[in-house]
This record gives structure tokens, C-alpha cells and sequence, in this order.
């Protein structure tokens, strides 16, 4: 079961995926930022948020899901944006299911296994802290998340300590499926593997293909080899940078990312 929740207009439809051990209500900031006639869906991936702990966390596995919440419940082919976590899944979806797909916006997401390896290797002992985690009290997550050291200052120090991100991910965490992490850091080959296919997945997207990077002088997990493989394999694909926006995006700067999509979909 995928829950989703939706708003907007009754004009083109935009499905946003979260990021990695995220929410729908992530995208809550971006959805009032969009067009008003855009009709828009968030969607919690499986094991986060209130949708069903399958125990299966492929790319594939949750691409499967969605296509077939899609063709219950879209009018027809929707433009997806999905960030980081998100953004591979959303990939994943339109190689396999394009028929859903108009078009699709990757948000600063690592396009390649090789990529997801080496950042698991740096930041494997942060996820498996969050995997420990997983269901306790919002209070002490929101405690937890907000005393994580981000350069010389804690998360809360640089962001406020009630800042909508740290709450939503405190949301998050305390209901999220403690084996979508173990997937993630202790079998990432299998989780991610999947991205041995993304050039191909990309050549079977019908619509314009665009990845948003993240700025790198801030901090972006998206590179140089994930731009030129969109450029080189999507039959319409587009590289935009987000000058002074870290791999966030709209979790911290909701406006650019919402202009940017305005603009895409109404090409």
C-alpha cells in the first residue's frame, strides 16, 4: 500500500518522491511554492511515512508500486520529481513503466552503483545511528537530529530548532521501517543495483529527462558522470544547476526548486 496525499489545480499532474528515510509532507513547502493549477501528489515510499514495510527495497521493487498506484489512481502520464533516494526511484519508474511518465526531474541524486558504494562507505555509520532510531518518541528524534553536528554547529544551531525539516524527519524516523537501512548500507549492491541500468532506463523515457544539481561549492551528492549520462542517454536531456542550493533542495530552498519545475512542465 502507498499512501499519498494531493492538492493543487486541475491542470498537469507532478508526483513528488522524498528522499532516503523521508516523508510525503517534505514536499509541503514546494506544493505551496508551485503553480496553483498544477495538480501535485506526495507519495510516502515504501517502508517510510504510512505506507506498507514490504521488506523489499529495490529501486525496482518500489518503482513497481508506484506504477501501479499510478495507473489507478493518474489521469494519464505525469511528470515525477523525485529527490536524491527519490530521484533513483523515479528513474527507475520511467525506464520501466514510461507509459506513467510525461516527464521527469531527478533532484541531486548519485545515478550509478559505483557512486552509492563509496557514499555508504562515508556515511554508513550516520544511517545505521538513524536505523537505531527508527520508532522512538518524535520528542527525542526531533532532540536526536537536531544536536548532529553540521560543520562547527549542530543541525538545530544552523537551521533553528524548529525548523520544518528537522520535525518532518522526526516524523519520519519515528515511523519508518528500520529495514529499508539495513537494505541501503548492508546490502547496497542489491538495493541499488539497479542503477547497472540507468542508461538504459533513460533511453525508454518518452519526455524530457532533467536533473537538478545541487550546488557543490554547498555540498551536492550529484556529479559531473551522473549530467553526462542524462545528457548522453535520455532522448531529451537537460542538466540544471541550483546556484547556493546543498543537496536539500527543496527541503531548505522550496522556491528555485518550485520555479525550476514550473518552467520544465510548462515546456
Amino acid at each position: 500500500m502507498i499512501n499519498v496525499r494531493s492538492g493543487g489545480g486541475d491542470g498537469p499532474e507532478l508526483v513528488f518522491l522524498h528522499g532516503g528515510s523521508g516523508c510525503w509532507q517534505l514536499g509541503t513547502e514546494l506544493f505551496e511554492q508551485l503553480p496553483p493549477a498544477v495538480r501535485w501528489w506526495g507519495a510516502d515510499l515504501p517502508g517510510h511515512g504510512d505506507s506498507a514495510w514490504t521488506g523489499r527495497y529495490r529501486l525496482e521493487d518500489a518503482a513497481d508500486q508506484l506504477a501501479s498506484w499510478a495507473v489507478a489512481n493518474l489521469d494519464g502520464p505525469a511528470w515525477w520529481y523525485g529527490h536524491s533516494y527519490g530521484g533513483q526511484v523515479a528513474l527507475a519508474l520511467a525506464g520501466r513503466h514510461p507509459d506513467v511518465v510525461r516527464g521527469l526531474v531527478v533532484g541531486d541524486a548519485p545515478l550509478s552503483l559505483s557512486r552509492m558504494l563509496n557514499l555508504f562507505e562515508r556515511t554508513g555509520a550516520r544511517m545505521r545511528t538513524w536505523r537505531n532510531w527508527c520508532g522512538r518518541p518524535e520528542s527525542e528524534l526531533l532532540t536526536l537530529l537536531g544536536a548532529e553536528p553540521a560543520g562547527d554547529r549542530t543541525t538545530a544551531e544552523m537551521l533553528g530548532p524548529g525548523h520544518p525539516y528537522l520535525r518532518r524527519m522526526a516524523a519520519a524516523l519515528h515511523r519508518h521501517d528500520p529495514a529499508f537501512l539495513d537494505a541501503t548500507v548492508d546490502d547496497t549492491r542489491h538495493t541499488y543495483g539497479g542503477l547497472e541500468h540507468a542508461a538504459a532506463w533513460l533511453r525508454q523515457v518518452r519526455g524530457p529527462v532533467t536533473l537538478l544539481r545541487a550546488d557543490p561549492a554547498v555540498f551536492a551528492l550529484s556529479g559531473d558522470s551522473d549530467a553526462t549520462l542524462v545528457r548522453d542517454h535520455a532522448r531529451d536531456g537537460r542538466v540544471r544547476l541550483l546556484p547556493g542550493l546543498g543537496h536539500g533542495l527543496q527541503n531548505f530552498a522550496p522556491k528555485p526548486v518550485a520555479d525550476a519545475l514550473a518552467e520544465l512542465i510548462a515546456c
